[in-house]
């Protein structure tokens, strides 16, 4: 299980407001400020009150820096950040910021100064931000959508350019700086939805530079299943669905598109013949995936097949358990699956197997499922670990 912080109160997002919201959860304020100095050489304190917002118990966050100490580019500290704890969550901060301040401005700064970065300070809360995530073990951020407060003022072009890919949600007013749209949008694995995970702990954080305005963020620390896993809570699974229709595809193409959704991590994929406009004949191609995947599974729909648009929407499915088993055959070991629902058990041999037991032996398939079903039913399938 893979550890992820899940945003779903986001009434603005400084920096502070998530440090705030980390160091609540449990990221240790001295800690943080123990790695700046030891990793970073940033000799920074960091203020943390508690106070309560609308009958919520929040963590307002601070830092106090003597900027000097904040290297002119980010690639002045010392190895860069590479080599440091949360070298790795900084490396891919910096590298969205520089992609996007190089696009506005045109021209690609291989060490832009950290003034063109947002200055000294969104560097100093960057590297706070980074070691906090890291010490609570988060490498991906959820969130559902961000607000964005109206009007170039409101939102300078470097924030808008941060945020694009992102859903988000116009508003008149949201705290946000350049610091912690820079953490969260670089970090970001978008939205939660359908992808349930194991809730740890819970944090809140504040706008310390203005109390009374009542934004607040919570954060939601968590387990999530690695890629590819699928996300279950009881006997319910969370999985996404994606399908299309393709009428203008040369239909010796399916099978190998199918393959390659398999071979993918595809849980199945299938072809459906429907009757499209026009009354013209075609196929919807129909695919079962890990929430995790889908993005993965929908660019390679687009690269092998004739589609332009696809759609996806999550489902829960009901599986029963199933364990997996060996049944000794004078073929050999052929594999199968084995379902309980209740009192009963029944199995499945694996057709693959099963066909390659019969090719390799030059005896028709029938007379491998009739030794497979002889040697299960000698075995004591209630009995499997």
């Amino acid at each position: 299980m893979a550890v992820a912080g899940y945003f779903d109160q986001l009434s603005g997002f400084t920096a502070d407001m998530l440090l705030g919201a980390l160091i609540d959860a449990g990221s240790d304020r001295e800690e943080i400020a123990a790695s700046l100095k030891r990793h970073h050489g940033v000799d920074c304190e960091i203020n943390v009150s508690t106070e309560r917002v609308n009958g919520t118990q929040v963590t307002f966050a601070s830092l106090s820096c003597a900027l000097a100490s904040v290297p002119e580019t980010y690639r002045a500290i010392p190895d860069g950040g590479a080599g440091t704890p949360a070298g790795a969550l900084l490396a891919r901060v910096i590298g969205h910021l520089e992609q996007n301040v190089s696009e506005l401005r045109g021209a690609r700064d291989h060490a832009p100064p950290v003034e063109a970065l947002g200055g000294r300070h969104a560097a100093l809360r960057i590297l706070a931000l980074s070691n906090a995530l890291h010490l609570l073990g988060i490498d991906t951020l959820y969130h559902e959508a961000l607000p964005f407060a109206t009007g170039i003022d409101a939102t300078p072009p470097l924030l808008a350019a941060l945020m694009r890919g992102a859903t988000v949600l116009p508003v008149d007013h949201a705290p946000v700086d350049l610091a912690g749209c820079a953490v969260l949008t670089a970090l970001s694995a978008g939205s939660m939805q359908g992808s349930g995970f194991t809730l740890r702990s819970v944090g809140y954080g504040g706008n310390d530079a203005d109390r009374g305005d009542g934004n607040l963020v919570r954060l939601c620390l968590g387990e999530v299943a690695h890629m590819g896993d699928i996300t279950q809570v009881g006997d319910r699974e969370f999985v996404q669905v994606l399908e299309t229709q393709i009428d203008d595809m040369n239909p010796q193409f399916y099978g190998h598109v199918l393959d390659l959704l398999l071979d993918a991590g595809a849980l199945d994929a299938f072809l459906t013949p429907v009757i499209m406009k026009k009354s013209r004949p075609g196929v919807l191609l129909t695919v079962l995936a890990p929430t995790a995947l889908a993005g993965r599974l929908t660019e390679l729909i687009f690269k092998e097949t004739t589609t332009i648009g696809l759609r996806s929407y999550p489902v829960t499915r009901s599986v029963l358990p199933r364990r997996e088993a060996r049944a000794e055959t004078p073929f050999g070991a052929i594999r199968i699956k084995v379902v309980r629902q209740g009192n009963a058990t029944r199995y499945t041999p694996e057709y693959e197997d099963c066909r390659q037991a019969a090719l390799k032996a030059g005896i028709p398939l029938a007379e491998v499922y009739a030794a497979v079903h002889e040697a299960a039913g000698r075995m004591d399938l209630d009995d499997l670990p």
